[in-house]
């Protein structure tokens, strides 16, 4: 074990000399002659790490928390785990993960200050600033002696203590309207109709099919007759006096009478109908039109 713990050691001065690839080298060498060996493998991540690759130290980080109790890390190193692979994830992109990740270990170590820290940059990035500058007060709080406030010291605590409450309160007002939301819209699905949604519903017009059947009665059948008569002899003036009146000009020299017959009516010519009475169902149209 001695031997394995200056093999580490030495790969750690390469590291901290500056040498990365060596130091990466080194430490994979141990793995190959030491397989399972969770020290090396956490310092071969770290190697990977500082060597600005965080894609090949996750999956190592990832082994390490996987290996059951007793082989992996003593417990004084697991929240040196937690924080490496937090930062790992976050440097990755990995936000939602990386916030799990640090509130797991952190409920494992909560006095862990570098773990606080990095929940800090965890929620700055995942969109929470407010609960990341409370939690910067309060560590920053906590971190320095009370000798330093002065006679600050307990405004700037109720001050903290205040915005956590106003968090909570919050956090639990937008808790209740998403309650609500859901409510409602659990209440909309269930007033749907069956066969489909509301939105279709309203999209989709209800048409329905128009039956024909041989029933139904057919509309009257009009036949028109057009014929082309000449239009009244002008009368001519008697002695050659002068008109007074001023004629209306002549329409044209021809025109169209439109007879209308209804189909019950035979064949033969349409009877004029009485002055006194107005035509039925038939009757004759004259329209004067312009000669070509």
């Amino acid at each position: 074990m001695a031997v394995i713990t200056e093999l580490i050691d030495a790969g750690l001065q390469l590291k901290q000399q500056g040498n990365l690839r060596g130091a990466i080298e080194h430490f994979r060498q141990l793995q190959a002659t030491y397989p399972g060996n969770a020290r090396i493998l956490f310092e071969l991540a770290g190697a990977w790490r500082a060597f600005d690759v965080p894609e090949q130290a996750l999956p190592l980080y990832r082994e390490l928390l996987a290996l059951p109790k007793g082989q992996g890390l003593p417990p004084k190193d697991m929240p040196r785990l937690y924080t490496h692979l937090g930062a790992t994830l976050l440097a990755l992109g990995e936000i939602d993960e990386a916030r799990d990740t640090i509130e797991a270990g952190l409920r494992l170590h909560p006095g862990y200050r570098p773990l606080r820290a990095w929940r800090i940059l965890s929620l700055r990035r995942g969109g929470d600033p407010e609960l990341a500058l409370l939690d910067a007060l309060e560590l920053m709080l906590e971190s320095l002696a009370p000798s330093r406030w002065d006679i600050f010291e307990d405004d700037i605590v109720a001050a903290v203590k205040q915005m956590r409450a106003d968090l909570a309160a919050d956090e639990s007002l937008l808790s209740t309207s998403a309650t609500e939301d859901e409510s409602a819209a659990a209440d909309e699905s269930r007033a749907a109709p069956e066969t489909g949604t509301a939105d279709s519903a309203a999209t989709v017009p209800d048409t329905q099919p128009i039956a024909v059947t041989d029933e139904a009665d057919a509309p009257a059948e009009v036949d028109i007759s057009v014929n082309v008569v000449k239009p009244a002899a002008k009368r001519k003036q008697r002695g050659k006096r002068k008109a007074t009146k001023k004629q209306a000009p002549q329409m044209g020299k021809k025109a169209v009478r439109i007879d209308i017959v209804d189909d019950k009516v035979t064949d033969s010519a349409p009877e004029r109908p009485p002055k006194d009475e107005p035509p039925a169902e038939s009757g004759s149209l004259k329209i004067p039109i312009d000669p070509d």
